[in-house]
C-alpha cells in the first residue's frame, strides 16, 4: 500500500480531519497571544491530548465505529 492509497482510506481522512477539528479548538488560543513567552507557557501537552482524541475519535467516526464513543 503506497502513501496515495494509505490516504485515501476513511479511517486515515477521518483521522485527519478530526486533527483538523481539534486544532481549529485551539487556533482561539494561539490569535490571543501577544509575545513569545505566551507561546512558551501555552500547555502543549494538553494541546497534543487534544489533537490525538481528534485523530482518534475522527477515524473511529469514519469507520463507523462512532457507536463505542
Amino acid at each position: 500500500m503506497d502513501l496515495i492509497e494509505l490516504m485515501r482510506h476513511p479511517a486515515v481522512k477521518g483521522a485527519i480531519a478530526g486533527t483538523l477539528a481539534a486544532m481549529a479548538i485551539d487556533r482561539q488560543a494561539f490569535a490571543a497571544w501577544k509575545s513569545f513567552d505566551d507561546f512558551k507557557k501555552y500547555d502543549w501537552g494538553l494541546a497534543l491530548f487534544r489533537w490525538g482524541q481528534g485523530a482518534v475519535i475522527g477515524a473511529m467516526s469514519a469507520l463507523g465505529l462512532g457507536w463505542a464513543l
